[in-house]
């Protein structure tokens, strides 16, 4: 896992990029495991109805998994998400953040927080809590406007 002050890699975000947006806002980026499983649609939930509170606070948000693309854009119609989900099914970002679970070819459940500098200002793991990533992500936004 990417530790406070590391610098996040930049990964292609629809026709942009995160350095593109880190350009403007602080940006949470919440890496989860599977597309349409409970635990990855309550976290996706829960940042959806965080979006407007960590927009006001100077961020954006996208989610990662190792999904396909076409697999996150329906998850993400699905749940009618304001923010992107980008596909990384060759693991090239997991393993660039340090979020790649050995062996089964899947993100762990990890958000970060990265600052307009590029560099991460909050770095938060765990599988077992959904609603503490977006949390945790609102009580470190504030901070991230810099």
């Amino acid at each position: 896992m990417l530790q406070r002050k590391d610098v996040a890699p930049d990964f292609k975000v629809g026709d942009g990029s995160l350095y593109q947006a880190l350009a403007d806002r602080a940006v949470v980026v919440f890496f989860y495991p599977k597309a349409f499983t409970p635990g990855c649609t309550k976290e996706a939930s829960t940042f959806r109805r965080e979006y407007e509170k960590l927009k006001a606070s100077g961020c954006d948000v996208i989610g990662v998994s190792r999904d396909d693309q076409a697999t996150n854009d329906r998850f993400r119609e699905s749940l009618s998400l304001p923010y992107p989900l980008v596909g990384d099914p060759d693991g090239k970002i997991c393993e660039g953040y340090k979020v790649s679970w050995p062996l089964i070819g899947r993100s762990k459940r990890v958000t970060y927080l990265i600052g307009r500098d590029q560099r991460v200002r909050l770095a938060f793991h765990d599988e077992f809590k959904m609603d503490e990533h977006a949390a945790q992500a609102c009580a470190a936004a504030p901070a991230a406007r810099d």
